[in-house]
């Protein structure tokens, strides 16, 4: 679970050759974990606080405070908050033929996924700047190009360096456990289905799942949901009974004092809340305090 105030173009880009997808920011919680997922486009992490790990192919970052790391199109990755310090991130997602010739010709380069930055603080200032606009405006979509083509000139002119990551295999079955969870939220989903469909004993599998995650496979399950529906709550005019049952709730009284459990707010407020979020202007610290006193809400970052 997370904290975060992000902003998302909905609708087709103006131009196919660079174009901003979305941006935001989180504050996460402990062992807040995303993936192993694909993107389609890339997603550029700043880490501005704490610490946490990133896994791409065979290899596992550790990373804190001033590092960068890149999610490219098409590569299954994992991420995860420290359990002691977990991270605030800020984050940009951009694709086009423009954004691949970029990246090729930054210390990212081909194969290389995460870099120590010289000065963090022009990034974040360049994703605040982003959150001033609106996708739906067209005047405002031509703004958030060219908010992309000068981070991306940033990167490019970036005296940071590369940090290589460390040869590290999760447990197969702790990954095979997540990816079934997350193509099978929406239905009726328990520990032992899952143990059965991976024809191991269920103990064992809780067992490797904790040690290698720091949280069960049910507070996990119900993780993905409520993030699940917070979104659909953000982005949609689904009824809020309509969203429980879509992501795997079959009462709506259950859903809601879940929701209300794992955010610390209703479902109705919460909607309400990101529909009238103000953050236009507002500096790096006063974000962070937004994010501070903000309940707990997700985004699949």
């Amino acid at each position: 679970m997370e904290k975060a105030i992000f902003l998302k173009n909905k609708h087709q880009p103006l131009s196919k050759e660079l174009y901003f997808d979305f941006c935001g920011f989180s504050k996460t919680l402990p062992f807040h974990s995303f993936g192993p997922a694909i993107r389609h486009d890339y997603i550029l992490h700043i880490v501005m606080e704490g610490k946490g790990i990133y896994r791409v192919k065979d290899r596992q970052y550790q990373l804190k405070k001033g590092d960068l790391f890149l999610i490219r199109p098409g590569d299954a990755t994992f991420y995860l908050a420290d359990g002691e310090e977990p991270w605030v991130y800020s984050w940009i997602s951009f694709g086009g033929p423009v954004a691949d010739k970029i990246i090729h010709h930054s210390l990212f380069k081909e194969d290389q996924y995460t870099m120590v930055s010289s000065e963090i603080s022009k990034y974040v200032e360049i994703i605040l700047a982003c959150m001033n606009y609106s996708p739906e405006n067209l005047a405002d979509e031509l703004q958030l190009t060219a908010l992309t083509y000068q981070l991306l000139a940033l990167l490019l002119e970036d005296g940071g360096h590369i940090r290589l990551g460390e040869q590290k295999n999760y447990s197969s079955l702790a990954i095979d456990t997540i990816q079934y969870i997350e193509e099978h939220y929406s239905k009726r989903l328990t520990v032992e289905a899952i143990a059965q469909h991976l024809a191991v004993n269920r103990s064992h599998l809780s067992r490797v799942f904790k040690n290698q995650l720091g949280i069960s496979i049910k507070e996990y399950m119900i993780g993905v949901r409520i993030n699940r529906a917070a979104f659909l709550l953000s982005l949609t005019e689904e009824s809020v009974e309509a969203i429980a049952y879509q992501v795997g709730f079959n009462s709506l009284v259950v859903f809601s004092r879940m929701f209300k459990k794992f955010t610390g707010e209703t479902a109705t407020s919460y909607r309400k809340r990101m529909n009238n979020e103000k953050i236009k202007g507002v500096s790096a610290e006063q974000l962070k305090k937004q994010l501070e006193e903000q309940a707990i809400i997700s985004w699949a970052t």
